[in-house]
Formats: C-alpha cells, sequence, structure tokens
C-alpha cells in the first residue's frame, strides 16, 4: 500500500510540475505515463510553418498557368481560320489535334483548380500549428499526451487528406496530359502555320502564328518546370512533418499517410493520354514525378 501511495504522490507531482505556469519548462508539455515531457517545442512548430511556406511557394508559381494556357487560347482563334479548316480536310494529324487541344485546355483549368486547393491546405496546416501553439503557449493546462495526440493527428490528417487529393488530380488530369501532347500540338500548330505561310496565307493567320509560335516555346519551358513539383510537395511535407512529428502522429494517420503516398506514386506511373504521336510527350510524362518519392 505504501508503494502505491508514494507510486500516486510522484504522479501528482508529475501532474503539479506539468500544469504550474510559473514553471518555464511545463511549455509544450504533457503527462505521459505520470511524468510531465517535452511534446511540442519551437522548432516543431516552425517546421509546420516551413510546410505552408513550400505550399505557398508552388501556389505563386501555379498563379503563373496562363503561361500554359495562352498558346492553347491562341490555337482556339487559330483553328477558327478559313486556311487552318482547309489543312483539317486534307489531313488527319490537322483534324485530330482539336480533341488534344481541348484535353490540353481542361489540363489547364485542373492547375487553376489546383492552385486555389492549396489555399485551403495552407489554411488547414494553420490549424496545426494553432494546436501546437496552444500546447506551447498553455502550461497551466496538464493535459495527457494521448489527447494531444490526438488532436494533432485529426488536424494533420485535415491537411493532409486534401492535399493528396488534389496532387492526384494535378497529375493525372493536368501533368500527365500537357506532359505527353502539349509538345505534339505546338509541332502540329507549328507545322500548319508554315503550310498556310507558304500557301499565301492571311494576315490574321501570321500574326497568330508568330505569337503562337513564341507561346508555345514558353509554356513548355514552364510546364518542365511545374510538372515535377506537386509529387514533389506532397512528398516533402508530409515526410518533413511525419519526422518533426513523430510523438504525436497516431497510428491510423500514419496508415493514412502511407497510402495517400502509394496513390500518388501511382498516378506518376499513369500512362500517357492517348491522341496522336506524343512520342516525346510519352517520355516526359514518364518523369513528371523525378525525385518525389517518399
Amino acid at each position: 500500500m505504501g508503494r502505491i501511495h508514494i507510486a500516486a504522490l510522484v504522479m501528482a507531482l508529475g501532474l503539479s510540475a506539468c500544469g504550474n505556469k510559473r514553471d518555464a519548462g511545463a511549455a509544450g508539455s504533457a503527462i505521459k505515463d505520470g511524468a510531465c515531457v517535452a511534446v511540442v517545442t519551437p522548432a516543431k512548430i516552425q517546421v509546420v510553418a516551413a510546410q505552408q511556406s513550400r505550399i505557398e511557394e508552388l501556389g505563386k508559381l501555379l498563379d503563373q498557368v496562363d503561361t500554359i494556357g495562352a498558346p492553347i487560347e491562341l490555337f482556339d482563334g487559330i483553328r477558327q481560320l478559313d486556311q487552318w479548316k482547309a489543312l483539317k480536310a486534307r489531313s488527319a494529324r490537322f483534324a485530330a489535334i482539336d480533341g488534344v487541344a481541348d484535353t490540353l485546355a481542361q489540363a489547364v483549368k485542373t492547375l487553376r483548380a489546383f492552385r486555389g486547393g492549396l489555399t485551403e491546405v495552407q489554411t488547414r496546416l494553420g490549424n496545426l500549428k494553432g494546436e501546437l501553439d496552444r500546447v506551447m503557449s498553455d502550461p497551466g493546462s496538464a493535459r495527457k499526451i494521448e489527447d494531444v495526440r490526438a488532436q494533432v493527428s485529426s488536424q494533420l490528417r485535415g491537411a493532409v487528406e486534401p492535399l493528396s487529393v488534389q496532387v492526384q488530380a494535378a497529375i493525372r488530369d493536368a501533368i500527365v496530359p500537357l506532359s505527353a501532347q502539349l509538345a505534339e500540338l505546338s509541332d502540329v500548330v507549328v507545322m500548319g502555320c508554315t503550310a498556310a505561310k507558304l500557301s499565301g496565307g492571311g494576315e490574321k493567320m501570321k500574326d497568330l502564328c508568330a505569337e503562337a509560335k513564341l507561346d508555345f516555346a514558353k509554356a513548355l519551358t514552364y510546364l518542365d518546370d511545374v510538372k515535377g513539383r506537386p509529387a514533389k510537395l506532397f512528398a516533402d511535407v508530409t515526410s518533413q512533418l511525419e519526422t518533426e512529428l513523430e510523438p504525436l502522429i497516431d497510428a491510423e494517420t500514419r496508415k493514412l499517410i502511407d497510402a495517400a503516398q502509394v496513390k500518388v506514386n501511382e498516378a506518376l506511373r499513369l500512362p500517357p493520354t492517348d491522341a496522336g504521336s506524343g512520342s516525346a510527350g510519352s517520355a516526359s510524362a514518364g518523369s513528371a514525378g523525378s525525385g518525389s518519392s517518399h
């Protein structure tokens, strides 16, 4: 009985220390096995903030997605011209490229939606940071580590789940078709513009073609920069958070992150969209997520 009383006294002292606002060492602590242990530090909070900044960085890059949209919109004008319609009437390849352009226009819309979704994920990571801030700033409220873990894991799942879905959609519905077909669309447009120029063409056709050639070059450069970013973002963000918050992540959340990473990896292995030759594009699609393993 004496030992039980001693154990109870030790636990009570631990709870008292962990819940003592005058004890600076209690900041960021929780009760584990009757002892007051540090579970949150300023460094851990900074890591969460760094992931918000990482997402914001990709968001700023995606703010320039009109770099890809511009030549596709220009082609929409070109294909309304009689000279282009004449080329379509003579060539199946020119006729088929309309479908490619429509697919890529939808891909640009997907990237815009992805950019908007990143703002939501930033907000949810802010909720996670807020939970960690509360543990740091209120040492007077002793909490069991199980309770802190449940709250942190819930906030982490709330950020990871939508990010995973959005990254998969960005890869599947935007990165893969753009990697496979943007260069092909550029080649066909340049070919058609050359043919139209040789046959006389018209001033409007010449002006649109000159602008399209420059815009396609910019779009392809931009695509090379952006195509591996979504998958890498997911791998880096989840890896950093798992490592830094390891004691505060429950088994359910770990399984969710692992399963989400598998789905992102599967999206990276999708075959390129079948439309036109796109052989060079196929190689690009295959490398869309290079360096983004988890």
